[in-house]
């Protein structure tokens, strides 16, 4: 009998991915909001900050138009909370990955993807997007202008 695993005792899942069965709905912004924003946190006042509020008037949205939720590297929160309680029709994820919403799906980095009735942009952090202009200017051209400047996504 030795010979067998003790499966009752061992660890299946592990517990951090509980949070994606824990009720967070008081800690979402109030509001529907068209323009969801996850990014990696950044400091008020901060570069990032500067090169998300140029990303946004860029796009021409305004302050009543998104909701930015800024996550730590590795935490974790529940898509289908956050898409309740903001009802979004375009996601951009900047250094957040899919895995933190608990989604099992690929995006293409840096340009448009379509995924539960929402238009997604994932890409880098703000940081990495201002080490690496060429990503700056990817993005730019396959994900936020022909969403945002084109309306070629509905």
């Amino acid at each position: 009998m030795e010979d067998f695993p003790d499966i009752i005792s061992s660890n299946i899942i592990d517990q951090k991915w509980d949070a994606f069965w824990e009720d967070r709905s008081a800690a979402m912004p109030a509001g529907e909001r068209q323009v969801l924003v996850l990014s990696l946190p950044f400091l008020p006042g901060s570069p990032e900050q500067v090169q998300l509020q140029r990303m946004l008037q860029a796009c021409q949205l305004t302050e009543h138009q998104i909701h930015i939720l800024q996550l730590e590297p590795e935490q974790l929160i529940a898509w289908h909370q956050i898409r309740d309680a903001i009802k979004p029709k375009q996601v951009i994820l900047l250094g957040v990955t899919t895995e933190q919403l608990g989604l099992s799906v690929y995006l293409m980095p840096h340009q448009v993807s379509r995924f539960n009735d929402c238009i997604w942009i994932p890409t880098g952090s703000l940081e990495l997007l201002a080490q690496q202009p060429e990503i700056k200017t990817h993005l730019w051209n396959y994900g936020l202008k022909p969403v945002f400047i084109d309306k070629s996504y509905d």
